[in-house]
């Protein structure tokens, strides 16, 4: 597969300024427990996971000796996240009936 530089450039510049922007909202936020707090959280540590991907698309670093295990944390946390949304938004349901 061949890897076209400066796209990969451009996601890198692009999940950078989402990270900015999840650091942001999750300071304004106010509190810990806060909806706004935990959801920016959790996609600031997805920005932060996606960088070392592109440093290694690109040929920066090289990843491939822990890729499967870097899969299978990618795996967990999205069921985590799957069983995070589920449960706020059984709460948000149950709140307002």
């Amino acid at each position: 597969m061949d890897v076209i530089v400066p796209v990969e450039l451009g996601i890198l510049s692009g999940v950078l300024i989402a990270l900015f922007l999840f650091l942001r909202m999750a300071l304004s936020a106010g509190t810990v427990k806060s909806l706004q707090f935990q959801l920016a959280a959790f996609l600031s540590v997805w920005a932060i996971s996606e960088i070392p991907r592109v440093l290694d698309s690109i040929g920066v670093i090289n990843l491939g000796s822990i890729s499967l295990y870097g899969m299978m944390i990618h795996t967990v946390s999205m069921v985590l996240f799957a069983v995070f949304i589920t449960y706020r938004f059984s709460r948000f349901v149950m709140v307002k009936k």
